[in-house]
């Protein structure tokens, strides 16, 4: 293992190395989802990830990111015009693994995780403000209004902590973050691949299916195993890989 970039870092009054913070937010974001309510708030952090994946891919191949809402369930749609149908129905699932594995690798020093914590708090602010608002003008105002609550305000949050909190607390939480998003990368796609074989149709998986005529079953296997390729790429590039000499 690579030396660590801080041999220890301070939490409530112990000396807690950087590898063991990781450890504990990776354990964090396991034992959350036994949490009931106290786990919904970053469900949703999940599905704003989710659909903002979509509309950026789309953005990125050419079409236009139209709205995007999440809903009460932890649900979510995003609205897009033109791009590359073949990258963004995929973007979604493949977009929160891409997100998790990237949190992990910027989640070993305390400089860069208060960095990636302020980043992502500014683009869930941003983003939302952009792309929720124009939901409160359709059907769906509910549904729009808990996402701007939902992006706008774990945005905010996320900006205070890379402001206010202390080393070992910001790289604690980016792990936490980072860890989560993996988690749910595979949650949802296991859950994915039980509603498409059980004829779903109104999945990603379903709708590159009629995209493509490949089942939707295959869609799910193939974007667990990019999501899983990309985590387990992070978590070697940031803590197993031995220093070159």
């Amino acid at each position: 293992m690579r030396p660590l970039p801080s041999s220890r870092l301070g939490l409530s009054g112990a000396q807690i190395p950087p590898a063991g913070l990781a450890s504990l937010g990776a354990l964090s974001a396991l034992l959350i989802g036994w949490l009931g309510p106290l786990a919904y708030p970053l469900r949703l952090l999940t599905t704003l990830v989710h659909e903002l994946s979509h509309g950026l891919a789309a953005i990125v191949t050419g079409g236009a990111f139209l709205r995007f809402v999440v809903f009460p369930d932890g649900s979510g749609v995003a609205a897009t015009a033109g791009g590359l149908r073949l990258l963004i129905i995929p973007a979604g699932y493949v977009g929160v693994a891409v997100a998790g594995a990237a949190l992990i690798a910027l989640g070993r020093s305390p400089r860069t995780s208060r960095a990636a914590l302020a980043a992502v708090g500014a683009a869930l602010v941003l983003l939302t403000l952009r792309y929720a608002l124009p939901t409160l003008l359709s059907a769906q105002i509910l549904g729009g209004l808990l996402t701007l609550a939902a992006g706008v305000g774990m945005g905010a949050l996320l900006l205070a902590a890379a402001w206010r909190a202390g080393s070992a607390l910001a790289l604690w939480l980016l792990n936490l973050l980072a860890f989560h998003l993996g988690l749910s990368a595979f949650g949802d796609l296991w859950m994915l691949l039980g509603v498409t074989a059980a004829g779903d149709s109104r999945s990603d998986a379903a709708a590159m299916a009629a995209l493509t005529w490949i089942p939707s079953p295959f869609w799910a296997l193939v974007w667990a195993l990019i999501s899983a390729a990309l985590l387990g790429a992070a978590l070697w590039w940031t803590w197993l890989r031995r220093p070159t000499a």
